[in-house]
């Protein structure tokens, strides 16, 4: 199951670059446009604003993944192994239920405004969250993951 997920989270990777480049060049238009052109453009600000949220949420689960995320273990690196193995636990769990809830947030939103339109692109608002729901339920199930593979000490070889 690890190797699915890691297929998954370079997926993802791709994804992420993907989102990244069309930031960088939808900024550098606009910067372009607006010194040289005196010109703005909406669809180009909305556009780097779908990139940058897009890419945020898409880079979640692979931070969930790899457990690069930041971590303040301060207080928690002065116990015993086992209990930092039961916070983890507990932890994972905790992040998977907060993606279980974010992902019911969503789809009740998505219920009511699922065909309004962005202003800018005139993109349909289920597009825009569609980024969103895939880096949230991807981060849900490595989290799920992660609790197992800590549960079963297969945390190193994940």
């Amino acid at each position: 199951m690890n190797k699915i997920l890691q297929k998954v989270s370079k997926a993802y990777q791709f994804v992420a670059i993907v989102f990244l480049l069309t930031l960088f060049i939808s900024v550098f238009i606009q910067i372009i446009m607006r010194n040289f052109f005196n010109s703005g453009s909406i669809q180009l600000e909305e556009l780097a604003r779908f990139s940058m949220i897009s890419l945020v949420f898409i880079t979640i689960p692979i931070l969930t993944l790899e457990s690069k995320h930041i971590v303040v273990d301060f207080l928690i690196s002065h116990f015993s192994k086992r209990i930092q193995r039961w916070i983890s636990v507990i932890t994972q769990l905790l992040v998977t239920f907060f993606g279980l809830y974010i992902l019911n947030a969503i789809a009740s939103i998505m219920q009511r405004n699922w065909n309004v339109r962005t202003p800018g692109l005139n993109m349909p608002n289920i597009l825009f969250y569609l980024p969103i729901i895939f880096g949230i339920l991807a981060m849900t199930v490595f989290s799920l993951a992660g609790a197992w593979n800590t549960l079963t000490n297969k945390e190193d070889k994940a």
